[in-house]
């Protein structure tokens, strides 16, 4: 087990309490994103419990390492008396406006988006991401994080997704999906913490749980499962 992957064992273990309350899991994740523009980035969670969560502590990004410094990754905090519902299924993009025009509809939150003003934005978390980056999943290793606690101190990963090269979450990782192309949790009832819970989306399909897909645009379907033939990648 690498360093990475036994911290985050041991983070899940000391907040297994919590996590079995909570009930919400990181179900969907872009990070290729269609044309390789980085605004069209977001990751989708789901509450597969029978209560509604506060979300008020929770937080959710790409960076993994308290007081991690790196400016390609950030972790955003959850506006005060943010909730979702059981069965609710929430997306946070990093552009509002782009994620618009590539789906059709209006994610639930945002990052970084300063022209679509209707869609609540997300803060940086600046005691476990000091330097306040931005959102800038990679493409061939990388993962996405959901945090709960209420400070620094308490603050732990109570789920992750990894990929590629990257075995943070779980080892094997997720082979790497190509332009516009999803991972997806299969179940959403279902979280073993390894790479067996997921699968490729068809192509992407944000706000929809259980997993069915959603039509997307030709041009994004086209763009999508090209892409999985000849995979084109940005690097850090």
């Amino acid at each position: 087990m690498n360093l990475r992957a036994f911290q985050l064992a041991g983070l899940m273990v000391a907040t297994a309490a919590t996590v079995g309350q909570a009930n919400v899991l990181i179900s969907e994740v872009v990070y290729n994103e269609v044309g390789s523009n980085t605004a069209g980035e977001w990751i989708e969670i789901y509450n597969n419990g029978a209560a509604a969560v506060d979300l008020t502590n929770y937080k959710i990004g790409d960076e993994e390492t308290k007081l991690g410094t790196s400016t390609t990754e950030a972790l955003f905090q959850f506006p005060a008396g943010a909730t979702i519902a059981a069965g609710g299924v929430q997306v946070i993009a990093v552009d509002a406006a782009v994620f618009n025009t590539n789906y059709g509809f209006l994610p639930t939150y945002q990052t970084n988006c300063t022209t679509e003003i209707t869609v609540p934005k997300l803060t940086n978390y600046t005691p476990w991401d000091p330097d306040g980056g931005t959102l800038n999943m990679a493409n061939t290793n990388d993962q996405a994080v959901l945090v709960n606690g209420t400070d620094i101190d308490s603050d732990a990963i109570v789920d992750a997704v990894s990929w590629g090269s990257s075995t943070f979450a779980f080892n094997p990782a997720l082979t790497a999906a190509g332009d516009g192309i999803s991972s997806e949790r299969i179940d959403p009832t279902t979280d073993t913490d390894t790479g067996a819970d997921w699968r490729f989306g068809s192509p992407s399909s944000p706000g929809t749980v259980p997993l069915t897909s959603t039509p997307e645009p030709a041009s994004l379907a086209v763009l999508g499962f090209a892409a999985a033939i000849g995979l084109r990648r940005r690097g850090r």
